[in-house]
């Protein structure tokens, strides 16, 4: 072979590992950029529930809190800070299906907002569809009962229907916390379980969420979620007060920014805990319902995240 072949593959080859060295550091940065972000929307729980007999729609908004501060990508540079905004407003609600069984589902809007070294960015669209059954396993059938209890058990699926324009925009509106959708298919397990005596109960829910990756093989970790809220009966007429009060978990595993290659975003996951306090309020045929959560504890995102507050709020109808 010739020294004029011989320069010229070796010169492919060069340009080959350059190339592969581009891509590795670009992909680094991509996946870095986002390493770090908020949480993105917790899964659906179903918490306290309007009159079990009765089938329901409502309109429902959500908003949650986070800042960051985590070290910059690049070498002797000051830690970047950061906040993001999560506002959902979502169309949900409940149907009877003779005596047993109920069909939940969301139908959400989302506004996210990320404030990070003096940048805003922005992304909004509609979100992705939840449905979710739910089978009554377990209930007090006499109303004179000095205790009354009801369990349910079920499970759905949240399908990609909502806006998502993938991981690689440059204008950041691709980072896969700031997408009002997740581009992907994901399971849903829950139960529900409240215990009444008289005007003082208790209701205690979980849920789990069972996430695949989405079509760039970003796979947000499996998320567990679940409560304790004690609440207090005050009737008065066809006017009904329930103040309620508690505490939340969250759990996350982490991240893959790449799930096919096992690419793990270690500075995700993690969990927090709330304390939560709320109220309810019934006449004849319309509710309201508002809860607040504060952190107590928490360690997210490497520690790097930090949750500041949730706030729930919502009216319903009765039918």
């Amino acid at each position: 072979m010739s020294k004029k072949a011989i320069f010229i593959i070796q010169t492919n080859r060069m340009k080959k590992i350059v190339f592969s060295l581009l891509l590795f550091v670009t992909t680094g940065i991509s996946a870095n950029a986002c390493d770090v972000c908020g949480c993105s929307a917790s899964n659906q729980y179903l918490g306290i529930l309007p009159k079990a007999n009765f089938n329901f729609i409502g309109l429902q908004y959500q908003f949650s809190h986070y800042s960051s501060d985590h070290p910059s990508m690049f070498e002797n540079h000051p830690n970047e800070q950061g906040k993001d905004y999560y506002h959902t407003l979502q169309v949900w609600g409940r149907y009877n299906i003779g005596s047993r069984v109920q069909v939940f589902a969301f139908v959400p809007y989302r506004y996210n907002v990320q404030e990070e070294n003096g940048q805003r960015t922005t992304n909004s669209g509609l979100s992705d569809l939840s449905l979710l059954a739910n089978v009554l396993l377990l209930k007090e059938t006499d109303e004179a009962a000095s205790w009354q209890h009801q369990l349910l058990a079920g499970g759905g699926i949240k399908l990609p229907t909502g806006k998502y324009s993938g991981i690689s925009s440059a204008d950041k509106q691709g980072l896969p916390n700031m997408q009002p959708g997740t581009g992907s298919v994901d399971f849903l397990v829950n139960t529900n379980y409240t215990l009444r005596k008289e005007a003082i109960g208790l209701n205690v829910d979980a849920a789990y969420t069972i996430t695949l990756p989405n079509r760039d093989q970003y796979k947000y970790g499996n998320r567990a979620n679940a409560g304790a809220m004690g609440f207090y009966s005050i009737k008065k007429g066809e006017f009904t007060l329930l103040p309620q009060a508690g505490v939340r978990f969250e759990y996350a595993l982490h991240d893959y920014d790449n799930y096919e290659r096992k690419w793990l975003n270690e500075q995700s996951g993690g969990y927090m805990c709330f304390a939560a306090a709320g109220l309810q309020a019934y006449y004849k045929q319309i509710g309201l319902r508002v809860n607040y959560q504060l952190p107590i504890s928490q360690y997210y995102g490497a520690g790097y995240v930090t949750a500041l507050q949730k706030v729930d709020a919502g009216i319903f109808f009765l039918f």
